[in-house]
Formats: structure tokens, C-alpha cells, sequence
């Protein structure tokens, strides 16, 4: 295999290069122009400890990434940051929030996540709303990262929990925060840094101001940042002449019985009033029209006893009310277009410090950053269609005063509901029925920090030791609001249900989720040489006290009222009713929900805590070897007094060791292996909560955690032409977690035992795969000196394969990890940057394969199931970008993305459909709303002082 696609791909490689610099800067062997050195000079002191070899030999699956590069690759969000970076993808959750990374065909809570060495929130997804109308009672997304506070970005690929700790299977994705340093330019005590961005895509504008000095020892910064953006438009053409017909109901007075000729029809007395009223009838009424009305009309037409005008009129209200819709207003299966979205984001990071005695540092740090995603869920019907008329079929039609559409409602039936019971609960056909879903995460994070920094080699203890303690909070609030209180067709976020509006009605269904996280760690570095040899060891060790609170809401309100027959009669022999002045009442499903074992309307908690220990050596014997080995041990516990909730204690050892040799000073051969693990998520503890109820006694299945192993082997070239590295790896996952069914026996009412299907998460499959990575860079100056300085090519290639997957016997799945492969993608560069970094441009060409769906296959028993209905075909993109430095201080860029406005959807958007997603979007019929943007642009302006 490796000789089949290793040396084709490497001349292939060769036509590539520089909107790259990350992979450049640590490739390690590649000759610089004076711009780069300049730059490279700039980050060793802010990012020496982050390299693609600062952890192990070989920077096998290693990409590095600096404040530099995220502002050159113009960086506004999560899906910004990997965009040519192939093999490694965002996780859409269907709510405009993202649900992590993925990365070697795994996701979510198997790519750790951390921030200056502290993980970040798990996603947590539960199996449903508790009200049932449909929607999540968890988004399954996890807090983003504020770029404009990163100084590094480390995405390592491949099994990696020696360095990261649980989750990191597939890889991990290591975020370090700026530093005083960072925001001050050279030879200055203090800087200032504001930046302002937009991109059209999302239409987002960002607007970031920051500020650093070091003086007397002391040194800190503050940046504030604040977003805001809509939803992420796909291709302009995708619309374009779209209209949507829709018929639906409406209600009307029955004026006329029109079997016979000028025979008045229903009517009824309100109490109180003294005029008699026509019953509200139902417009649209399939049954009712085909089976009487439009009969009789013919009937009469038969009979040559025409229709009066009124009658007619009546005729024409009855029928159902058509609307031809564009693509933005229409709502419902089918939708073309996203869900309109609202997105903001505010951020601080504090940091201050001092130094003493020259080797030590004492400071702390504050974060705080709130998002908010808002979006209105238009595939909820606004309207009732006319195959939803059986839900008004058997309404007595009666209103007060003059608005006869009061008349007609349905009745909700999932609450239970306080206050008087007489009351007529329903929602009333003339408000608007709408949803929205709103999503908002915080986080915040006050830190105290210890650094100890010695030269290397020092005869002294340590050449450097870092202690650090963080208090972490990060939490998660969805909210499904069901709003049935505008009258159609207007749509009011912010009404509710009121005694002014009978059979108004209004329900929220909540779900909070917070993790919080009290870490203390502590590293030690010390360099050692002799003649033959240098190592460089590192002890680490660390303790997390963690706690996890789950906790659903649900609670409705309705205007209700008194609604019945009095008994009495009009002296020609109408009814009469009673008609009570509309009450809001309180309702909730919790008064049922609690009645189960496996879910509450309460807080739930799990305690955790972890303690670790890990040791690192990188040496080199001779200049020939390099080598790297390292190993970690890990023991969490998880306890809870909560009934159904796992707890237990799981003890893990991850490793990692790396060889690279080096015949001359061009060539170098690379082997690396790691393993990796994940404790089960906190979303995996708490179980399975809605599917049914549980007996007495049962309790889940115990859970062991995730194991990963990884190999890769890799060649690297290197030298004046630049740098090409490629490189073949295998990964196995075991243990693997996953929903299921489990038939087990237990007993029922009468004690029988009785054969079931349970549904929970059990370690359910094994899965292989094998892969392809290639990257690299050219300097066109150092393979040819006549060419210009700064002119450079860029080339990346991942491909994955599945090998192989088995399933535990017994189990019949529910899910498939391996829709998280990401298809074969090439993505090659041209540029050029002016050897003083007074301006660049480059342009980036990406061709992605399309899904196999064979990938997308699984048993689930002894039925082959599909984990998506569709998959994609290949695509293909170019993107331009250039910038240009005014007098040191000014730097504006710009870019055009897609400049061919090609139209095709990529395999991270179209994924929202497969049974993986948080928010699935099975229902949809028109795959159209998955499409990427057509042509768009951003521009940055960044100031320096």
C-alpha cells in the first residue's frame, strides 16, 4: 500500500504551498526568507513550548498553529480553523452550535478539547424533550473558544491520552492563550492590539481590542472581544424561483345550511349577549367539504336552486385558505433554506502577573466568554394543514363577542395542569404556531499560576517547573420555546399566553447542563547530556475535582376558560352556553415524569475527580536517533446518589514512543505509536432517560472506558526547496460506546418475567481504519534562485479507510461511529509573501471525494441499516486571500472564498441527517439548505501600537 501511494503522492505533493505557515514554521529543516525569520524570532519566546515536536520525537499527525496564522488564515470561527486542514472536521449539531472535532474517524467526546491544559465541556446530548413535542432536551454542543485570546492552536492527531488525558482517541485539540507578550511588540514596555472583521458568509462582524505591558517585573494584558452574526447562507442560486404552495385551515362562520335553500344553519346564544351567533365551522375540512358541503352545492346546481351571494360567500370562506410562499417565509418539511439564526458572543481574558528574582513568575488569570445562538425553527409549521383537521373536529364552535376563530382549538394533552378543572384547556387555530431554540453557553475560569524557569542544561533541580491551579464553570442552557400567542400570520418571540387572548398558550422546555472543574497541575522539566546523548524530561502530574449537574425544565402556560352548554334553550329552540373570562393556567409534564425511575424533573449530580501522573523523555543518541517515550496513569472515580446513574472507578494507562532517523541532514524516517483512552461521558453515566421505564431494582449495565491504539510510520524531506512529509498510520478503537438494544427478561406487573428490548449505552464495537497523510511545503527560491524570495507552494492530502468493524453479539445497535470519516481531500496552495512581510496573497485549491456510503452502513441485529439517507459527491473550490502591512501598525486583509461559486455540499454539513447528530434533520426532503456558500468574502483590519 505504501508503495503503491507513497511516491506518486509525493511528486503530486510538490506542486503546493504557504496559506500553510503553521506547518512551515515547524517543519524543522526548511530554509526561511528574512520575513519568516523574523516571524520564527518573534514566536520562540510566546510559543517555544508548543511545537509540532515539543511532546514527542517524530511530529507525526502534529499542526501547530499561532496567533499568526490564525490571523492570516482569516479565523473568525470553528469551522474557519481547520478549513485546510484535511482529516480533521467540525461536528454539526443541526442548532448552529458545533459539537466539537472530528478527527480519525471518531468525534464529540473522543477529541479532547482542553484550554491551557484544562478540558472543556463534554458534549451532552438526552434522548428528547420532556413535553415530546418534538426537538432535544440537550444540543449535544460543546463551548466554543474565543480566538482572539489563542496564541497557540496544537491539533494532534491520532491516539494521544499520555499528553492529553481521557477522550483523546482519535486526537486532541490544545488551545494556549496569549500572553502579555504577545500583544507587545519588540523593545516596547507595553501594546495595544485592536482588530475589526467581517464575513459575508454569516454575515458576522467582529470587533476585538486588547491590551498588554511589562514593567518592573509586572505584566499583564485584557483583550474584550463581541461577535455577531446570523445564520451561514448556502449557495445564493438555491432559492432562486423557489415558491412554495400551501393550503390551510381557517375557520368560518356557518351562516347557511346549504342543503336547503335559504335555511339559516347552526347558531347558538352566549350568555350575556342577546344576539344569536353562527358556530365557527372549521375551513379547509377535507371531510366535511368532499362529503357535504361541495356536495350540496352540486346537489343544488342538480336541483336548479341556485346559490344566493351570501351563500356563495359562505361557499368561498369554507374552502381551505391557499398562500404561495418565497423560500425565506415558508415553514415546514422541506425547507430550502437554514433556520434564520441569531449569534453573539462577548469575551474578557485578564491576565496580570510579576517576576522576581529573574527565573520566577506569580500570576492569574480571568476568563468569562457568553454565546448565544437564537434561531427560530422554521421546519415547525406556522400553519395547521388540511390533514391536521381531526384535531379541531369535535369543537362546539362557541365563542364570545365577534371573533369567531375562538371557537376553534385543540386540546393539549401531555400536561397536567393546576387550577380549577373545569377549565377548558386548547390552543387556539388562529395563533401562529411557532419554535425557537435558543442555545447559550458560558464559560468562565479564574486561575493562579506558579513558573520556575532556569536555563537548559542548569546544574540547578529543574530547568523549569510550572505550577497552576484553575477553577473552571462551563455551562450549557437550551431552551424550546412553543409559542401558539400571535395570530397568524404574525410571529411575536416574546408573546405569551394571556387572558386577553383566549386558547393562547405558550411552553418552555429547558434543559441546563453544567460541568465544573477545580484542576490543579503541576510539570517539571530538566535537560541532561553527555557525550553521546541529550534527554529532556518532563514530570507531570495533576488532580481535577469535577461535578457534572444535569437538570430539566419544563413548564406551560394556557388561557383557559369556562366552556359549556348551560341546559338551556332560545325560545326557537338554540343552545345556550356559558362562556367563562379566559385564565391563564400552569401546567408540566413533571407530575408524570416523576412517577419514573429513569427520569427526574430535578437537579442530577455526579461527582468526579481525577488524579494522574505522567512521565516524558525526548533524546537523541548521537545525531542519528532521536527518540521519545513517555507514559501516564490515570485513576477517576464517579459517585452519585442518584437512582439509574453509573458510577465507579476506572483506572487507565496510556503511552506514547516515537523514533525518527536521521542519515543525513535531508532525510529523516519517522515511527511513532501511542495509545489512548476515554472514561465514559458524563451523557453516558447519567443513561438512557426516556425510552421506558425501568423495574424496581434494575440498575445499567456497567461500562468499561474507550481504548485506542495508534501507529504511523512517516518519511520527511527537507531542505533549501523546502519541506514534504508523508506518512501512513492505523488506528483500532475497542470498547467502543454505543447505544443498543438488549434483550433482557424482567419482571412485569403481575412478576412474570417477561423478554424486553433495552435501550442504554453498552461497549458495543471494535472498528479499524487506515490512512494517508500527506503535507508539505516548497520555497520556489530554493529550488530555483532566480525566482523571487516569498514564492511558495503548499500541498495537504488525508485519506481514511475503514477496515474493519465488529459488534458485540446480543446487541442490536442504534448508531455508527464511523459516519465521522471525512472524506479524501486535497487542498493545494500557491503564494507569496514579500521577503519584508510588507504584502502576500496566495489562493488555496481543495477537491474533497465524495462519501462512500458504504461507510455509512451498519447491523443493527440482523438488519443492515444506513446511519444517513444521502451522502455527497466530490466537490471541488478556490479561495484567494491576500494582506498588506501599512508602516508596521496597520495590516489589512481580505479574501474571496469559492470565486467560482460552484455549488456542492460537504460531508460535515450533510452529516446533520445521519442518526449521529444531536438535532437530526432525517425529515427533510430537500437537501438543498446543506448546501455551502456560493461566493463570499471577509475582510480584516488589524492595528498594532
Amino acid at each position: 500500500m505504501n508503495k503503491k501511494h507513497g511516491f506518486p503522492l509525493t511528486l503530486t505533493a510538490l506542486a503546493i504551498a504557504t496559506a500553510f505557515p503553521a506547518y512551515a514554521a515547524q517543519a524543522g529543516g526548511a530554509t526561511p526568507d528574512a520575513a519568516q525569520t523574523q516571524s520564527l524570532k518573534e514566536v520562540t519566546v510566546r510559543a517555544a513550548k508548543v511545537g509540532r515536536r515539543s511532546k514527542e520525537a517524530t511530529g507525526l499527525g502534529k499542526i501547530v498553529k499561532t496567533s499568526e496564522t490564525l490571523n492570516k488564515e482569516q479565523v473568525l470561527g470553528i469551522r474557519d480553523l481547520t478549513r485546510y486542514d484535511p482529516g480533521v472536521a467540525v461536528v454539526e449539531q443541526g442548532n448552529g452550535a458545533s459539537g466539537g472535532y472530528s478527527i480519525r474517524g471518531v468525534d464529540k467526546n473522543r477529541v479532547a478539547v482542553s484550554v491551557d491544559g484544562v478540558a472543556q465541556i463534554q458534549a451532552f446530548t438526552v434522548q428528547g424533550s420532556l413535553s415530546g413535542y418534538g426537538g432535544r432536551g440537550g444540543s449535544g454542543a460543546i463551548n466554543e473558544i474565543e480566538y482572539e485570546n489563542i496564541s497557540t492552536v496544537e491539533i494532534d492527531k491520532g491516539a494521544g491520552s499520555s499528553d492529553h488525558g481521557s477522550g483523546a482517541l482519535g486526537g486532541a485539540v490544545a488551545f494556549r492563550t496569549k500572553e502579555a507578550a504577545d500583544l507587545i511588540s519588540d523593545g516596547k514596555s507595553w501594546g495595544i492590539q485592536a482588530k475589526t472583521a467581517y464575513g459575508s458568509k454569516n454575515r458576522q462582524f467582529m470587533k476585538s481590542l486588547g491590551a498588554g505591558f511589562s514593567k518592573d517585573g509586572w505584566e499583564g494584558l485584557l483583550i474584550r472581544t463581541e461577535r455577531q452574526g446570523r445564520e451561514t447562507r448556502p449557495h445564493g442560486d438555491i432559492a432562486d424561483g423557489v415558491e412554495y404552495g400551501i393550503d390551510h385551515l381557517d375557520a368560518f362562520r356557518q351562516t347557511y345550511d346549504i342543503q336547503k335553500q335559504n335555511k339559516k344553519a347552526e347558531y347558538f346564544l352566549a350568555e350575556g349577549e342577546s344576539e344569536l351567533k353562527p358556530v365557527a365551522k372549521l375551513a379547509g375540512n377535507g371531510n366535511y367539504l368532499k362529503n357535504q358541503l361541495n356536495r350540496w352545492v352540486e346537489e343544488r346546481k342538480k336541483n336548479n336552486q341556485p346559490l344566493s351571494a351570501e351563500e356563495e360567500a359562505m361557499v368561498r370562506e369554507a374552502q381551505a385558505r391557499h398562500e404561495n410562499l418565497s423560500a425565506q417565509s415558508y415553514t415546514g418539511g422541506g425547507r430550502i433554506l437554514p433556520d434564520p439564526m441569531d449569534y453573539r458572543s462577548g469575551s474578557w481574558l485578564a491576565k496580570l502577573g510579576y517576576r522576581f528574582g529573574g527565573r520566577h513568575y506569580v500570576g492569574g488569570v480571568f476568563e468569562d466568554t457568553k454565546q448565544r445562538y437564537d434561531i427560530r425553527d422554521m421546519t415547525e409549521k406556522q400553519y395547521y394543514g388540511t390533514d391536521e383537521a381531526k384535531k379541531f373536529s369535535d369543537k362546539s364552535g362557541v365563542y364570545d363577542g365577534n371573533d369567531f376563530h375562538d371557537g376553534l382549538y385543540f386540546v393539549p394533552n401531555i400536561e397536567e395542569w393546576k387550577g380549577d378543572k373545569n377549565l377548558v384547556k386548547g390552543i387556539g387555530l388562529k395563533y401562529s404556531r411557532t419554535k425557537f431554540i435558543d442555545e447559550h453557553h458560558r464559560r468562565r475560569r479564574m486561575g493562579l499560576l506558579y513558573r520556575y524557569e532556569n536555563e537548559a542544561y542548569s546544574d540547578n533541580w529543574a530547568d523549569k517547573a510550572v505550577l497552576s491551579f484553575d477553577k473552571q464553570g462551563v455551562a450549557t442552557d437550551n431552551n424550546t420555546l412553543k409559542l401558539n400567542c400571535a395570530v397568524y400570520p404574525a410571529v411575536d418571540k416574546s408573546c405569551r399566553a394571556s387572558a386577553d387572548k383566549p386558547y393562547s398558550y405558550d411552553s418552555s422546555d429547558r434543559f441546563h447542563y453544567r460541568e465544573q472543574h477545580n484542576v490543579l497541575n503541576a510539570s517539571f522539566e530538566k535537560s541532561l547530556k553527555n557525550k553521546w546523548t541529550k534527554h529532556h524530561l518532563t514530570l507531570g502530574f495533576g488532580y481535577d475535582a469535577s461535578k457534572a449537574i444535569s437538570r430539566p425544565e419544563q413548564l406551560s402556560h394556557n388561557a383557559a376558560r369556562i366552556s359549556e352548554h348551560t341546559g338551556e334553550y332560545t325560545d326557537d329552540g338554540k343552545d345556550k352556553y356559558r362562556l367563562g373570562k379566559p385564565e391563564v393556567v400552569e401546567g408540566s409534564v413533571c407530575g408524570y415524569i416523576e412517577t419514573l425511575r429513569s427520569r427526574k424533573c430535578v437537579p442530577r449530580k455526579i461527582n468526579g475527580s481525577n488524579i494522574h501522573i505522567s512521565l516524558n523523555d525526548r533524546f537523541s543518541i548521537g545525531k542519528y536517533f532521536d527518540f521519545s517515550l513517555g507514559g501516564r496513569y490515570d485513576r477517576q472515580n464517579f459517585t452519585t446518589s442518584e437512582e439509574l446513574v453509573r458510577s465507579g472507578r476506572y483506572v487507565d494507562r496510556s503511552w506514547n514512543s516515537g523514533i525518527v532517523f536521521k542519515p543525513n541532514r535531508h532525510f529523516s524516517l519517522s515511527y511513532r505509536a501511542s495509545s489512548g483512552f476515554r472514561t465514559p461521558s458524563f451523557q453516558e453515566l447519567f443513561g438512557i432517560d426516556i425510552y421506558h421505564d425501568y423495574p424496581k431494582g434494575w440498575q445499567r449495565p456497567a461500562l468499561k472506558s474507550e481504548k485506542a491504539a495508534n501507529r504511523e510510520i512517516g518519511l520527511q524531506w527537507k531542505g533549501d526547496f523546502g519541506f514534504l512529509e508523508i506518512s501512513s498510520f492505523r488506528n483500532r478503537y475497542t470498547d467502543m460506546i454505543a447505544v443498543a438494544d438488549q434483550k433482557t427478561k424482567l419482571p412485569d406487573s403481575t412478576g412474570r418475567l417477561t423478554e424486553i428490548d433495552i435501550r442504554d449505552y453498552y461497549n458495543a464495537q471494535n472498528m479499524s481504519l487506515q490512512g494517508i497523510n500527506i503535507l508539505g511545503k516548497i520555497d520556489w527560491n530554493g529550488v530555483y534562485g532566480k525566482l523571487p524570495e516569498g514564492l511558495y507552494t503548499t500541498l495537504a492530502y488525508n485519506r481514511i479507510k475503514p477496515k474493519s468493524v465488529s459488534n458485540r453479539p446480543g446487541l442490536s445497535l442504534r448508531s455508527y461511529a464511523l459516519d465521522a470519516v471525512q472524506p479524501s481531500r486535497y487542498v493545494l496552495g500557491f503564494g507569496y509573501d514579500q521577503p519584508e512581510g510588507k504584502w502576500g496573497a496566495n489562493i488555496m485549491l481543495t477537491y474533497s471525494k465524495g462519501k462512500n456510503p458504504d461507510e455509512l452502513a451498519y447491523l443493527a441485529g440482523d438488519q443492515k441499516r444506513y446511519s444517513a439517507g444521502r451522502v455527497t459527491s466530490s466537490w471541488k473550490t478556490a479561495d484567494v486571500s491576500a494582506y498588506l502591512n501599512l508602516k508596521k501598525r496597520l495590516t489589512l486583509r481580505a479574501a474571496i472564498y469559492n470565486i467560482g461559486n460552484y455549488r456542492y455540499v460537504t460531508w460535515e454539513s450533510l452529516r446533520q441527517t445521519a442518526e449521529s447528530t444531536a438535532n437530526r434533520r432525517s425529515e427533510d426532503s430537500n437537501y438543498g439548505r446543506y448546501a455551502a456558500p456560493g461566493r463570499n468574502f471577509s475582510l480584516a483590519l488589524e492595528m498594532k501600537f
